[in-house]
C-alpha cells in the first residue's frame, strides 16, 4: 500500500508515516459525509458540494455533521461515528 510523509506545521518536529485510504472505484451508491467546521459560510459551501455531487453521482445518502467549534479539533467520537457511517467525507472550510 502506498504511503507518504505528512508534515504538520503545528507539530514539534514529529514526522510520522501515514497510510492513505484506498480510492473508491465509484461514488455511486455511496454514503457521503460532510464535516462542517462551523466557520462562516461552511454550511453554504457544503450544501453546494452535496448538490453538485448528487447531480453527478448516485449518492445513496448525505450525512451532515458539525464540529462544536472551529477553534478546536473535532472530537474523536464525532470523527469515529462519521467514519463508521460514511464511505467518504468532505470537510468544509470557508471565510
Amino acid at each position: 500500500m502506498p504511503h507518504t510523509n505528512l508534515l504538520d506545521p503545528t507539530s514539534q518536529g514529529d514526522v510520522s508515516t501515514k497510510f492513505l485510504a484506498p480510492r473508491l472505484d465509484s461514488l455511486d451508491g455511496k454514503v457521503m459525509g460532510l464535516l462542517n467546521i462551523t466557520k462562516n459560510g461552511s454550511d453554504i459551501f457544503l450544501d453546494r458540494i452535496a448538490e453538485l455531487m448528487q447531480e453527478r453521482f448516485d449518492i445513496a445518502e448525505v450525512i451532515h455533521v458539525k464540529k462544536p467549534t472551529f477553534t478546536r479539533p473535532a472530537p474523536t467520537e464525532l470523527l469515529v461515528e462519521l467514519a463508521e457511517q460514511a464511505d467518504f467525507v468532505v470537510e468544509g472550510l470557508a471565510d
